[in-house]
């Protein structure tokens, strides 16, 4: 929106600006923008009649009252006067002409953009009779109104959209009777909207008058027009087309689309695999095109490419013979669909596709005016063609279908939502494959079409009578396109559908041999393939590929292509998995995520084969993707899986060593992070391996892990002279400071980490800012989190990694908030992508959005929020590594709840935190934790009126170093006001007594308190 407005009113900023001599000055100033106006020139034209005895002084009153309502950087001092300090952007009377300017392109989509923008800045401004610079500013812009309504209703008929132009086309026409380029557009526009009879009496009308006026005809281009109408006021003819049994359902974007297409191209065919509804939509288009002629004709029945043309000949022609001076069937078809615009479907031509392709080419050739339309699993690959791949259907469409087809089998049937979803699902958005199943309801909940759907083909067969027979089931429609294949196409789709995540032409030569580009190409063009996407990667529904993996078993090459899968997984994951750590990650990951589904494969075929020289590189490489985009349960869970083969396994070359020690360095890394007691026996098989290298991060890490629980090994190893190895201690050691609440000694450590570490390794960057901004969250140092967080971000952009996975942004937010920057709380907030569907995520998610609306003072939805975490995260069916931190969560919710004086509504969970703490203090939690849950314990006896014990709960939470980074809930100085309000001489005697405690001291003095306080409880 413009600053000054000139034209509804005066006003800047949408402010009025009062009183006529400043409207006239900032008019005047408007007039010529980028010069101004003179001083001279401004007297003249604010006291035309009348002017003061001192010009000067009395304009320098004008513009000072201006500039002090307006800002006085609004209106600048030139040598010779003043102007306005404003772009053409930002006045609406100059903006009227960039948009006016805009409007005369050749683009319609782009005149409408800019006749309606320019429109918007204008409401019929001021009296016609008006003076004085405002009046004249007015006047002039009249005209360039005028200008845009003409062309934005050109425009409007000419991206057709009839309706809206056909108003705004007659007004025009009305003020300008012999505008022929006008003319034109309202004859189109009233032909769509009224009917080519109302358009052809409007031409006869200009027609007469020009004869009777000027004695001449109209123009070319109107002569034009009137022949089009005169061809579609003609009786349409649509020979062939089946009326619809059913509403056509989710298909009406690609009826219009295909339309849009036959008016741009010769030819049109609609690809797609069998049971697509690629028949249904032809007659859906046949039924809604403009064409004077229309004619379907189905070659599903023809058995010979030779018989085509004669098939489709007798079709055209069906009350008598073919005009006997055609030469030939393509020329008597096109003399027998007329010269007019005629629409011919050809449907299924995919099993005489080259006998179809010679008919069209040669229709085409000889009917200017002919359109034609193909149904076909394969396209015709004419030049006259445009493919329209026909989408599967969308999951609301298919569960609509379903539903619909269901109660139409059966009235009474009982659709569960989450069975139905997940049954269609797995459908393959295939309209026939919907259909079938829903058929079945009549003797099968949907529950168990679901569990039968594991043999999809024994499940879905015996359609409508109506149906064609390769329609009657779904193996049946797949195994017309296999019958169109040589051996070659067949056996390849056999050993391709051993992928279930799809794959490359890369991957597709690995597993094939050579170079298998033009095999690919048939089995997309035959629709068994999906087109590659924008990474290269080909992908089959899962219907086809169940129905290759069946044609596989026949074939007795399970074992084989299995064989070669394996193989084909292990020289992937070797070629990627140091790499992910290393100067170059980008490409390695890129690989191992476009891959995952596919490796995923493999590592269970490999697991369930004994395969371990396979096993320990595929878990390598998904480890390392896992580990760098935060996938903890995946790591946790897969290495546990797979440690009992990978202890036994023992390579003898040192590649598959390297990806032994790699995918064991993983898992024992992860456990040792969240799962201590896991991590006994990783370390163990680690130990028994020849060290890696140690300027590598798994070598590093290698050597530093199996040192543990020796703390003086540890220490020495934080002064190595090798770079690596004296980070990864360092980063140990902070650690286990972390656990024992020394959270200066661990950020201390951190600290240290970064110059030791190669510049040339982002995902060690990445690690070690992260760590760095989250120590720095927990000490309140919030300024240097978003310093350590802006370089985490860098690093891990260097990654390539999509998304937040390390919850990098969300870290931002919090830091915000805890600086007191709401603004830029809720700015960085809008940069965050949904989070991984994992508790953990959803959880920090949502205290991220609830202490943000708390800032706010939205305190319900910042406490709902709160309150909906400790569900996402739910200590009782959580992860048991994730139960501490379910814990802590509660713990801070109850916090949040103490400090809106709102303990009510988390009273229950506020009592279960007592035993919650000596189960925790029992197991050898971290003591921030702990902390968290003494301080909450300790704000809950302070609201509930027994402030002395919750001064002595919340000095021992301060010295577990209770947890922070949320805030404002989190904030130890909100703690110690409440706390110092209430009890301020027992707090104080609680830090000097805590003060003197170590460590030991202090956990069994909180277990002291944690039992005593049970009791109370």
């Amino acid at each position: 929106m413009p600053r000054l407005t000139l034209l509804p009113r005066v006003a800047v900023d949408g402010v009025a600006v009062p009183g006529d001599r400043p409207a006239a000055l900032l008019a005047a100033l408007a007039a010529d923008l980028p010069a101004g106006c003179s001083t001279g020139r401004l007297v003249a034209e604010l006291w035309p009649d009348d002017p003061p005895a001192d010009p000067a002084k009395a304009l320098q009153v004008v513009v000072s009252r201006v500039r002090a309502r307006i800002g006085p950087e609004l209106i600048a001092t030139t040598p010779t006067g003043y102007r306005l300090a404003l772009d053409a952007a930002d006045v609406d009377a100059a903006a009227l002409l960039r948009y006016a300017a805009a409007a005369r392109a050749t683009d319609a989509a782009a005149v409408l953009a800019a006749a309606d923008a320019g429109l918007a800045l204008w409401s019929g401004a001021g009296d016609p009779a008006e003076r004085g610079p405002l009046g004249a500013l007015r006047a002039a812009r009249r005209g360039t109104v005028a200008e845009l309504r003409r062309r934005r209703a050109l425009a409007l008929s000419r991206l057709g959209r009839a309706t809206e132009a056909l108003g705004p086309l007659e007004e025009q026409a009305a003020a300008a009777p012999r505008d022929e380029e006008l003319l034109l557009e309202l004859l189109r526009s009233e032909a769509a909207v009224r009917g080519p009879a109302v358009a052809l009496s409007r031409y006869e009308d200009h027609r007469r008058a020009l004869a009777e006026e000027l004695g001449t005809d109209p123009g070319a281009a109107l002569r034009a027009q009137q022949a089009v109408l005169l061809a579609e006021s003609a009786p349409v003819r649509r020979r062939g087309v089946v009326a619809e049994p059913n509403a056509l359902l989710g298909r009406d974007a690609d009826v219009a689309a295909v339309l849009a297409l036959l008016r741009a191209a010769r030819v049109v065919t609609v690809s797609g695999p069998g049971g697509l509804g690629k028949t249904r939509l032809a007659h859906a288009v046949a039924a809604r095109a403009d064409a004077r002629t229309v004619q379907v004709v189905s070659l599903a029945g023809i058995r010979s490419g030779v018989d085509v043309a004669a098939e489709v000949a007798a079709a055209v022609r069906p009350d008598g013979p073919l005009a006997g001076a055609a030469p030939d069937p393509a020329s008597a078809v096109a003399e027998a669909l007329g010269s007019g615009p005629a629409l011919l479907v050809l449907d299924n031509c995919e099993h005489v596709l080259d006998a179809a392709a010679d008919l069209v080419h040669a229709v085409v050739a000889r009917a200017r005016d002919l359109r034609v339309l193909v149904t076909s699993r394969a396209p015709l690959n004419l030049s006259s063609e445009s493919v329209y791949p026909l989408p599967q259907l969308d999951p609301a469409v298919t569960v609509a279908l379903f539903a619909e087809r269901a109660r139409a089998a059966r009235p009474d049937v009982v659709l569960p939502e989450a069975e139905v979803e997940a049954l269609c699902a797995r459908l393959d958005g295939l309209p026939l494959a919907v259909e079938l199943a829903a058929a079945r309801v009549r003797v099968l909940p949907v529950g168990e079409i679901l569990r039968r759907l594991g043999d999809r083909f024994a499940l879905l067969r015996g359609a409508g009578r109506d149906r064609p027979e390769r329609h009657r089931t779904l193996e049946a429609v797949v195994g017309w396109s296999w019958n169109l294949l040589d051996d070659e196409a067949r056996a390849a789709l056999r050993t391709l559908s051993a992928l279930p995540g799809g794959f490359t032409e890369e991957t597709a030569a690995g597993l094939l041999g050579g170079d298998r580009i033009d095999l690919l190409e048939t089995l997309v063009d035959q629709s068994l393939l999906r087109p590659p996407d924008a990474a290269g990667r080909f992908r089959m529904l899962e219907t086809v590929r169940e129905f290759c993996a069946a044609r596989r078993a026949e074939a007795g090459e399970e074992v084989l292509v299995t064989g070669r899968v394996l193989e084909w997984g292990r020289r992937t994951s070797l070629a990627v998995h140091a790499r992910v750590f290393g100067a170059e990650p980008q490409p390695a990951l890129e690989r191992i995520r476009a891959e995952q589904e596919n490796l995923l494969h493999v590592l269970h075929l490999a697991r369930a084969l004994g395969d371990r020289g396979t096993l320990a590189p595929v878990v390598a490489a998904l480890g390392a993707l896992w580990t760098v985009e935060a996938g903890t349960q995946r790591l946790l869970a897969t290495g546990a899986d797979c440690l009992p083969a990978l202890s036994r396994h023992r390579p003898t070359d040192e590649p598959g060593l390297a990806a032994l020690r790699q995918a064991v360095v993983q898992h024992a890394a992860v456990c040792l992070l969240l799962d201590p007691a896991a991590a006994v026996r990783p370390l163990a098989v680690l130990r028994r391996l020849p060290p890696g290298p140690a300027d590598t991060a798994i070598g590093a890490i290698a050597e530093v892990v199996t040192v543990l629980p020796d703390a003086a090994a540890l220490g020495d190893l934080c002064t190595d002279p090798r770079p690596l190895v004296a980070a990864i201690a360092l980063g140990v050691v902070g650690y286990v400071r972390e656990a024992q609440g020394d959270l200066a000694g661990a950020y201390a450590t951190a600290r240290e980490m970064p110059d030791r570490i190669p510049a040339r390794m982002p995902w060690l960057h990445t690690f070690v800012h992260g760590r760095l901004a989250e120590l720095s969250l927990q000490l309140e140092r919030h300024d240097e989190a978003l310093v350590r967080l802006a370089a985490a971000g860098k690093a891990l952009a260097e990654l390539g990694v999509v998304g937040d996975p390390m919850g990098l942004r969300l870290g931002m937010v919090v830091a915000h908030l805890g600086l007191g920057a709401t603004g830029d709380a809720e700015r960085a907030l809008a940069t965050v992508p949904p989070p991984a569907d994992t508790p953990d995520a959803v959880s920090f998610d949502l205290v991220a959005r609830a202490e943000l609306a708390l800032a706010k003072g939205e305190v319900e939805a910042g406490l709902a929020m709160w309150r909906r975490a400790t569900t996402v995260l739910d200590v009782d069916t959580c992860a048991a590594w994730l139960r501490p931190y379910a814990w802590s969560l509660r713990a801070m919710a109850v916090v949040a709840h103490v400090r809106h004086h709102r303990l009510d509504e988390a009273a229950g969970t506020a009592d279960d935190l007592p035993a919650a703490l000596d189960a925790l203090l029992a197991t050898g939690v971290p003591d921030p934790i702990c902390g968290t849950l003494l301080l909450a314990l300790g704000l809950v006896e302070v609201e509930r009126g027994r402030a002395v014990r919750g001064a002595w709960l919340v000095a021992i939470a301060e010295r577990f170093h209770y947890l922070r980074e949320y805030q404002p809930t989190m904030s130890s100085a909100a703690a110690r006001a409440a706390v110092t309000a209430a009890a301020g001489p027992a707090y104080a005697e609680a830090v000097a007594e805590y003060a003197g405690l170590d460590r030991d001291d202090l956990r069994a003095e909180a277990r002291d308190l944690a039992e005593a306080y049970r009791d109370l409880v």
